[in-house]
């Protein structure tokens, strides 16, 4: 019991990580039938980010948690003026999704050309 109780934060990330990743090949087949890569890329991207962007859990920097649940505790316990740290990394990373599904669109372009 002593093992479960000194892990249960690493504990706590595999589980959910298998969780995630069971969304993510559910996703992947609800997606597949969407003919347009572009869409289907952009759908699956955004499942990726919301899935596994993690932040800052709380006032301490020691333990992560999904900025997904970051930002809505905050919205749920802070209210929507205080506490938006969940929201503002998963805006970094969705730009940062965009602009690599941008610049990968723009090279399949070029390939086809």
């Amino acid at each position: 019991m002593s093992f479960i109780d000194d892990n249960q934060y690493l504990l706590a990330w595999l589980i959910y990580f298998f969780a995630a990743v069971g969304c993510c090949l559910f996703w992947w087949k609800v997606t597949s039938f969407i003919k347009n890569v572009g869409w289907r890329d952009l759908l699956r991207g955004v499942a990726l980010v919301v899935l596994f962007t993690p932040w800052y859990a709380g006032e301490s920097t020691e333990f992560y948690a999904p900025a997904i649940v970051v930002l809505l505790m905050d919205l749920l316990l802070e209210g929507a003026k205080s506490g938006m740290k969940g929201g503002v990394a998963l805006l970094f990373a969705l730009f940062a999704m965009l602009l690599i599904l941008t610049i990968r669109q723009l090279r399949r372009h070029r390939s086809r050309s």
